[in-house]
């Protein structure tokens, strides 16, 4: 099945899966630990180092093989991996300006749920559009065809 995706489907795919991790990590988070992610990345020079590094290669590595913006999907891939250069950049250009501003967002139960929850459904959402996509090119040579119409051949 992966054999039969588009570079923008299987990333998308990939993507919503992260999404997912991502997002029941945070509904399950229950002593608040992601709380302390910014923080300690902030605070160690060289957590943030590598931080950074990581997440300008994995943007940078997304826009090298998928910068297109011809279709919605591919459109919210490419902006997946901009934003991962631009984060990567700000995290080591300016990291703690950069996390302290992050830092700000409150990370309470009543913020993080809903934003668990969010990332979720956005996840879901991503991962089923990009297979759907790939559905709809392999049950297409096996639909029926509309037939020319009389009028149409006249």
């Amino acid at each position: 099945m992966l054999a039969n995706l588009t570079t923008t489907e299987l990333l998308a795919a990939f993507m919503g899966i992260y999404m997912v991790a991502a997002g029941i990590g945070l509904l399950t988070d229950r002593d608040n630990s992601y709380a302390k992610v910014i923080p300690e990345i902030r605070d160690n020079t060289a957590l943030g180092y590598v931080v950074g590094v990581f997440v300008f290669v994995l943007g940078a590595v997304l826009i090298a093989i998928h910068n297109q913006w011809n279709r919605p999907l591919a459109v919210v891939v490419s902006l997946i991996g901009w934003g991962a250069l631009i984060e990567g950049v700000l995290m080591l250009a300016a990291r703690r300006p950069f996390l302290d501003l992050v830092s700000r967002i409150p990370t309470s139960a009543s913020v993080m749920q809903p934003f668990g929850i969010g990332t979720v459904v956005l996840g879901i959402g991503l991962r089923r559009t990009a297979l759907s996509l790939n559905a709809e090119k392999l049950i297409r040579p096996w639909l029926p065809q509309p037939s020319v119409s009389y009028a149409a051949s006249l």
